[in-house]
């Protein structure tokens, strides 16, 4: 034990205490890093096409929306970290001009080795370039074989407007399914392969596409879920459970219904902006209830020893239902303070 005390033997020198102070802090600091850089260890890949969303995926993650209009063409490389509960994840921003996209292909190593996922963004309106979308796909999963490496494939079928969708019908659903047909014949068995239908239309479509991803090199997602489930079914009357990190992303959830899925995710970025709106101005007490139509919403915000920013719980009951007592929220979150 560190404050065990220990006995020098004979013959050997003591080293005087305020090198020993200085030697013990060294050490500590070196420790710290040596972890530091070891919780460096995903490296997300938003690769694709130029204009087929990529920057503007991760604006919306960023919670930076009103940029997204005034966005230009990402010049090369942009490579940022986030936190994601108490790890270091680094994201890397790839921008698709054709110039860029010879470049990436030169340079594998530099840019595409030790990617744990890639996210491969296609934009679904624009027909005249599906086919060197689909080529380009095919060069970048080349070289993941090159290279012996075999990260989770994402692809976002993006700007999947609303309107769009509604418009396009069967249509759209038929070129999703060629696209489909093409991207499996080109990764075989080798690449685990998953979808999601994306658009700044809808926040909640990318925030839930990526948080899947995250949760997946999350191990304890699971143990997670179950023990969100378990508490909201210990409630009288729960219809949805959500746990969010700072940038919105989900670590946790519980829905009743579909329906209150519906609820629940299209309110969320708007309690989290408010949260951000008064978080300079609450002191103590983080929680707030908000009732809104026939619903009740208990917010709160906890933190996890190993990360920086807080975590976010929404609870969502029916308006008339019993109020929740801060003693089983205080219980609840220490339970998902022990698991995280």
């Amino acid at each position: 034990m560190l404050d065990q005390k220990i006995q020098p033997e004979q013959g050997i020198q003591q080293i005087p205490e305020k090198k020993k102070k200085i030697k013990y802090d060294l050490e500590k600091t070196l420790i710290i890093k040596k972890d530091r850089t070891r919780e460096i260890s995903e490296k997300i890949l938003f690769t694709g096409l130029d204009n087929s969303g990529k920057t503007s995926i991760i604006k919306v993650l960023q919670k930076e929306i009103s940029q997204i209009a005034m966005l230009k063409p990402t010049r090369q490389a942009q490579r940022k970290i986030f936190e994601y509960l108490g790890r270091d994840i680094s994201e890397w921003d790839l921008g698709g001009q054709e110039k860029y996209r010879i470049a990436y292909l030169k340079e594998p190593t530099k840019y595409f080795d030790r990617s744990n996922v890639c996210i491969y963004v296609i934009d679904i309106q624009d027909r005249e370039r599906m086919e060197e979308a689909i080529s380009y796909f095919s060069d970048v999963i080349k070289e993941f074989r090159k290279l012996e490496i075999s990260p989770l494939i994402y692809i976002f079928f993006h700007k999947f407007d609303p309107t769009y969708a509604k418009n396009e019908g069967i249509h759209l659903e038929g070129l999703i399914s060629q696209l489909k047909d093409e991207i499996r014949n080109i990764v075989e068995e080798e690449f685990n392969v998953s979808y999601s239908n994306t658009t700044i239309y809808d926040l909640w479509s990318i925030i839930s596409s990526f948080s899947d991803l995250l949760l997946k090199i999350f191990p304890q997602s699971e143990l997670l879920d179950k023990t969100i489930q378990e508490f909201a079914e210990s409630l009288d009357d729960c219809n949805a459970i959500l746990v969010l990190d700072s940038n919105s992303l989900v670590i946790g959830q519980y829905f009743e219904n579909e329906e209150s899925k519906q609820i629940l995710t299209k309110s969320t970025p708007y309690f989290l902006t408010l949260n951000d709106s008064l978080e300079d101005d609450v002191q103590g007490e983080q929680s707030m209830i908000i009732e809104r139509g026939n619903k009740r919403f208990f917010t709160d915000q906890f933190r996890i020893k190993r990360a920086t920013e807080p975590l976010f719980l929404i609870i969502m009951t029916p308006k008339k239902g019993e109020n929740l007592l801060r003693e089983r929220i205080d219980s609840f979150i220490t339970l998902l303070q022990g698991i995280i």
